[in-house]
């Protein structure tokens, strides 16, 4: 499905529960839709600022909260920095190389099973996935 109708499923949906559909809104839809995955809000901003100047990093995270409430798009934390934004297609976690900074994500599949083995061993069950997990990348590794 082209992006542009994506783009406009989400906005029918935020117009369904009572949500306001802007040109800021639509600015920062464009950016998580089009653009690359796991972008700061700031990376967002500065995105959008590039359309609509008047654009304020609080109006990207307040839509970036609806967006997360609504189920759209879903933020980690890789580390000591800000949280990464994406968009919510998938169950997934990340890993961070804590040489390089490569992110990488570990399927639902693996996420799954893991769980499925946690829940017994520990008695705890996952339920998302906020923070991503440190190590070294296979690059890296290569070269120590």
């Amino acid at each position: 499905m082209p992006t542009s109708a994506v783009i406009d499923r989400t906005l029918d949906a935020i117009r369904e529960l009572g949500g306001r559909v802007t040109d800021q809104r639509r600015a920062i839809l464009r950016v998580l839709f089009e653009g690359s995955d796991h972008v700061t809000a700031d990376d967002i901003a500065g995105r959008v600022k590039a359309q609509l100047p008047d654009v304020h990093i609080t109006t990207v995270y307040r839509f970036l909260d609806t967006l997360a409430e609504m189920g759209l798009v879903t933020h980690v934390h890789l580390g000591h920095g800000p949280a990464v934004y994406h968009l919510s297609a998938h169950r997934h976690a990340h890993v961070v190389c804590e040489r390089c900074g490569e992110i990488g994500v570990i399927p639902e599949a693996v996420l799954q099973g893991w769980s499925e083995q946690l829940q017994p061993a520990v008695g705890f069950r996952l339920v998302d996935q906020h923070f991503a997990f440190a190590g070294i990348c296979e690059a890296c590794s290569a070269t120590a």
